[in-house]
């Protein structure tokens, strides 16, 4: 063998020339699996985000909340959702015709990022303020984290300064006597 052949006079094993030929074959569609179960992933977290904010934001369904949340989940930090489900029931009862629609929605890793828009009749007493029957649109959004399907963290945040100038407050809850 001279030292101009290919492999510089070392002589190669057809299986490990085979195995060099199955390992670079296969590399692009590993790579692509992976992309796909991550993308997957993500996909499912935004379906479970969408499913509890209709659910839940939407409809006011409060016993779905064991579906998607753990005994641990935090809420802005606070770990008592209880708080949180009383502030939707207050608004669901206030806006009873409260419809929110999702505006987008973006994912990575068990991360889910949602905007949200509301939009509602002022039929009940809010903030303080009495039912004027004028109708409301304000903005929110949602990051999410999410551990085998269920959301363990969550950081909203909504245009409630809007909201409250729409029923004719000054963008501040009045005080409750």
């Amino acid at each position: 063998m001279d030292s101009s052949s290919p492999n510089n006079g070392v002589l190669m094993s057809p299986v490990f020339t085979s195995s060099i030929a199955l390992a670079i074959a296969i590399t692009p569609t590993l790579a692509a699996a992976l992309s796909m179960s991550d993308g997957s992933f993500t996909e499912r977290n935004k379906a479970v985000v969408r499913a509890y904010l209709g659910e839940i934001a939407q409809r006011g369904n409060m016993v779905a909340r064991e579906r998607y949340f753990t005994s641990t989940t935090t809420f802005n930090g606070d770990a008592d959702l209880a708080r949180q489900f009383a502030r939707i029931a207050e608004i669901r009862r206030a806006f009873p015709d409260l419809e929110m629609t999702i505006e987008q929605q973006i994912a990575e890793g068990p991360w889910v990022a949602t905007r949200v828009t509301y939009r509602g009749t002022h039929s009940g007493e809010f903030g303080g303020i009495p039912a004027t029957g004028r109708r409301i649109e304000y903005a929110g959004t949602a990051m999410d984290r999410l551990e085998n399907g269920k959301v363990v963290e969550m950081w909203h945040t909504v245009n409630m300064h809007l909201l409250m100038q729409q029923i004719g407050g000054d963008g501040s809850p009045s005080p409750k006597l």
